[in-house]
């Protein structure tokens, strides 16, 4: 006597799932309902299918070879037979509409066209299938409630929940379709990441997680760094499906995120969870245990294993992707044999190198090249660095070159040796080991100091020049607070900003914060000394340049010098400075009289070169508005209304005799009083 358990032996010639048998059923079922109408001359008949169509119906049969797919779906969902027969009943509807008309006949009822947990019972009763063990296969930890793939719905109606509605879901359904109708996700939550093509680096950290990943345990694996995804896709060698941590907790999301990873082959792994609010840390804890299985996460930090709270985590930690990496990586995406310098002075992850390259070869392309210029891959590594630094900071031009900077040997030498460091950091401190032996940080922190006017901007926007970086400029002293604690969050929303930006950050009036300090008389001083420990420490963190600028070296105290790496004092210009910077502000396109005298305006006028850029430019203008070429009374005049924006007089001894040139220019504009 055959088990009420098992199904009969002669079953077992097909596929408890087979279409085919599954279609034979409900054939059967239909029949035996049609055969046993009490009432065929019914008046209202015509309301619901009638026997004759129900009958007729049912011997469409599938109308497609089904079992392939099937057997594919119960094979990447998990299923027994058992619960693949009942998934493909379920599924039914979806693959022929007349299925659907079938099981509102079934359920005598023509609005109810999808399979229900009783109804499958009775379906597959003749093949042996007890009502329980077809019941069984909907309960909410079984794999198809559990994966997603089968949902019951009606939930809260008075309806028994044995007869409540089954539906598979629209990626189960387009699966067994061979078809791509189910609508993807629109809003990001659900984010595919395919394997890399390109060889993503790190190859230690690879080796390091493919033990982890296959070792049988339940602790979260965390893995932290630049390339995090494709690093965790390739030591998986299989596509990941990426879902913010705050969704963890989202019984829908997650379950259309776990049917679409088993059918697509792909391996759920969450983000999010740096720079998370305290306040959302317990839930999300409280979402992953209930998971049931391992959790995967990918974060820019380590420090995000904090979300996790007391439990128990394996992180692991991958390296920036070092200088032969992003060479190699470069080379790959363009073909350009110019790509060791950009590969040196931008710190851009292998993903952001693919993007960058995609702007390099479209810019070289506007001009009908294919491969990219030196200056290309620096346009496109300045578009694939974080732009968030722009919201807080403002960027500068450079328009400068080092042929524009007036400065003494010593000076410019300093600051060729600062872009020097930046373009070969990466071969003398890792390639060359120097970062082991002098234990030097990447980054380079630099005080520029001198008078309003130096140069000290210039020299910034020169070195952001000849680098080919972003540099962007921030007022210390709108940073500084005198709020206790609101100066070092100020200070993390910049430093995080400017994190990915490759860019030099160039803070103005540090003096703001940079004082003497070190003898503390009060609270308000021990805590300043606080506020420029924590900006140090910042600074040091920081992988690129950040230049202070001061014009009060002497209010800075020694102490805090000491901690930076390099000091470039840019001193008030001598004559001969100062005519190199009136010959190089009077451009060659300007139209010059024959009078212009360079040498007595740098001898007679103590001025900076910033005050000589503002007298070029006003004499252009007085000169443009006379109709005529720039000549010595206009550069004169110009200097007399610099003289007065700046408070000093304008004496005889030196203006000699443009002292009645000069008289017209005591009030702004040239006009007199």
């Amino acid at each position: 006597m055959t088990s009420s358990a098992e199904p009969p032996a002669s079953l077992h010639t097909a596929p408890l799932h087979s279409f085919d048998a599954l279609d034979g059923c409900i054939r059967t079922a239909v029949e035996a309902v049609a055969a046993t109408d009490p009432n065929p001359a019914d008046p209202f008949r015509g309301l619901y299918i009638s026997d004759e169509l129900a009958v007729e119906l049912s011997r469409e049969g599938p109308g497609q070879d089904l079992d392939d797919r099937i057997a594919l779906a119960a094979r990447l969902l998990g299923l027994s037979d058992v619960e693949a027969a009942a998934m493909a009943l379920c599924a039914a509807p979806e693959l022929g509409p007349h299925y659907g008309r079938l099981f509102a006949y079934l359920h005598d009822d023509v609005t109810r066209k999808l399979a229900s947990p009783r109804l499958v019972a009775r379906l597959l009763a003749d093949s042996g299938i007890s009502a329980a063990q077809a019941l069984d296969c909907f309960d909410h930890e079984a794999p198809l409630r559990r994966t997603g793939a089968v949902r019951l719905l009606e939930a809260g109606s008075q309806l028994p929940v044995a007869d409540r509605l089954l539906k598979i879901s629209d990626r189960l359904a387009a699966h067994l379709l061979a078809s791509g109708l189910d609508e993807p996700p629109r809003d990001g939550r659900l984010r595919p990441v395919a394997v890399p093509e390109y060889d993503p680096g790190r190859a230690a950290t690879i080796a390091e997680l493919r033990p982890l990943l296959a070792a049988e345990s339940g602790l979260p694996i965390l893995l932290a760094g630049p390339d995090a995804e494709a690093i965790l896709a390739t030591a998986l060698g299989r596509p990941l499906l990426l879902v913010d941590a705050t969704d963890a907790g989202d019984l829908e999301l997650m379950r259309d995120a776990t049917v679409r990873a088993l059918l697509e082959e792909r391996q759920i792994c969450f983000d999010g969870l740096d720079d998370l609010e305290p306040d959302k840390h317990l839930r999300i804890q409280r979402a992953f245990a209930a998971r049931g299985e391992r959790v995967l996460i990918c974060a820019a930090s380590a420090q995000a294993v904090v979300t996790l709270g007391e439990a128990t985590a394996i992180v692991v930690e991958a390296p920036q992707a070092s200088f032969a990496e992003r060479q190699s990586a470069w080379m790959s995406a363009t073909g350009s044999d110019e790509i060791e310098d950009v590969a040196a002075k931008f710190r851009l992850s292998i993903g952001q190198i693919g993007d960058a390259a995609d702007v390099a070869k479209l810019s070289a392309a506007t001009r009908g090249e294919t491969t990219p210029t030196r200056a290309d891959l620096d346009l496109g590594a300045r578009r694939a660095s974080s732009t968030r630094l722009a919201e807080l900071a403002s960027r500068l031009d450079a328009p400068f070159g080092w042929g524009d900077l007036v400065l003494a040997e010593r000076q410019l030498d300093i600051l060729h040796s600062i872009s020097a460091y930046l373009r070969h950091r990466d071969l003398v401190l890792s390639e060359w080991g120097y970062e082991k032996t002098v234990a030097r940080t990447q980054g380079i922190k630099v005080l520029f100091a001198g008078e309003s006017g130096t140069g000290k901007t210039m020299a910034g926007q020169v070195l952001a020049r000849d680098l080919g970086l972003d540099l962007f400029r921030l007022d210390l002293a709108t940073v500084v607070s005198k709020y206790i604690g609101e100066t070092e969050k100020n200070l993390d929303r910049v430093f995080g900003a400017a994190e990915g930006s490759n860019a030099i950050l160039f803070f103005d009036e540090a003096d703001a914060l940079f004082g003497k300090r070190s003898e503390v008389r009060d609270a308000h001083d021990r805590y300043a000394n606080i506020e420029v420990a924590y900006l140090l420490q910042k600074m040091e963190g920081y992988p690129g340049a950040v230049i202070l600028a001061t014009n009060f070296r002497q209010n800075m105290d020694d102490a805090f010098l000491r901690r930076l790496d390099v000091v470039v004092d840019f001193p008030f210009p001598e004559p001969e400075d100062r005519e190199r910077i009136w010959d190089l502000l009077l451009p060659d396109p300007a139209p010059k009289a024959a009078d212009i005298d360079t040498h007595f305006l740098a001898e007679r006028f103590r001025l900076s070169g910033g005050s000589i850029r503002n007298c070029s430019l006003a004499g252009a203008f007085m000169a443009a508005d006379a109709g005529g070429p720039i000549a010595m009374e206009h550069l004169v005049r110009a200097v007399a209304l610099e003289y007065n924006k700046l408070g000093r007089l304008t004496i005889e001894a030196d203006f000699e005799r443009f002292l009645e040139v000069i008289k017209p220019a005591a009030s702004p504009l040239g006009h007199s009083a």
